[in-house]
C-alpha cells in the first residue's frame, strides 16, 4: 500500500474501477454477442469478467445499462471504421458509399459477433430494439449524406423522427447484412457492399 489511501501497487481506485468496468464490457460483449442477449445476465457476466456482482453494481446500475454499453461500444467502432476509410476515400459519390459499405462489412468480418451484437440482438431484446431503433440511423444518415451532402439536413432526425429514406435503408440493411452474416445470402462481400450500395442510392434518388 502507498502513502495514498487511493493507490495500491500503483493504481488509482479510479483506474482500478475504469478496468473493471472494461472487464465487464468485454465479458458482455462476448456473451452477447456468442450466445445471445438472454444469457447475458448480470451472474454469466460477473463470471466471464471474473468479477463479483459488487463490482457489477459499481459501474452499472442494471443488466440494460450494461447492454446499452455493449451496443454503443460497437456501434462505435463501426462509425470508427467507416470514417477512418472515407478519410481517404475518393470524392466520387458512388464510391464513397461503396467505401463506407466495404469498411462496415470488413467490420463485422473481422469479428461476427459484432453483426449479432448490433442486427439479431435489437430483435431479441426490448432494451436493444428500442436503443438500436435510434443508433442504427446514424449510421446510415452518416454513409447517405456521402452521397447527397447537400440534403444532410433533411436526413438528420433532428425533429426526433426517423426520415422516410433514412428508415427504409436501416431497414433492408439490418435485413441483407444479417442475412449474409448468418449464411442466408450465398454472395460474397463484394457482391454484397456492390448492393448496399445500389440499393443505398436508389432509395436516396427517390427522396
Amino acid at each position: 500500500m502507498s502513502s495514498s489511501a487511493t493507490t495500491w501497487r500503483g493504481s488509482t481506485m479510479a483506474s482500478r474501477s475504469a478496468e473493471r468496468r472494461e472487464q465487464l464490457v468485454r465479458a458482455g460483449s462476448a456473451l452477447l454477442g456468442g450466445e445471445g442477449a438472454a444469457a447475458t445476465t448480470m451472474r454469466a457476466v460477473c463470471r466471464e469478467a471474473g468479477l463479483s456482482l459488487r463490482y457489477f453494481y459499481e459501474s452499472f446500475p442494471d443488466r440494460d445499462a450494461l447492454l446499452i454499453e455493449v451496443y454503443d461500444q460497437t456501434a462505435r467502432g463501426l462509425v470508427d471504421a467507416v470514417t477512418t476509410r472515407l478519410g481517404n476515400a475518393p470524392a466520387d459519390r458512388t464510391a464513397r458509399v461503396r467505401a463506407a459499405f466495404d469498411a462496415a462489412a470488413q467490420y463485422f468480418a473481422d469479428d461476427p459477433r459484432r453483426g449479432r451484437i448490433m442486427f439479431r440482438e435489437t430483435l431479441a431484446d426490448d432494451t436493444l430494439r428500442a436503443h438500436g431503433a435510434d443508433a442504427l440511423p446514424t449510421f446510415v444518415t452518416l454513409v447517405a449524406t456521402q452521397l447527397a451532402p447537400e440534403r444532410a439536413e433533411r436526413l438528420r432526425a433532428d425533429t426526433g423522427r426517423i426520415p422516410m429514406p433514412v428508415s427504409a435503408i436501416s431497414g433492408a440493411l439490418v435485413a441483407l447484412f444479417l442475412d449474409w452474416l448468418d449464411g442466408g445470402v450465398e454472395n460474397n462481400r463484394d457482391e454484397v457492399v456492390d448492393y448496399a450500395t445500389r440499393l443505398t442510392i436508389t432509395i436516396l434518388d427517390l427522396a
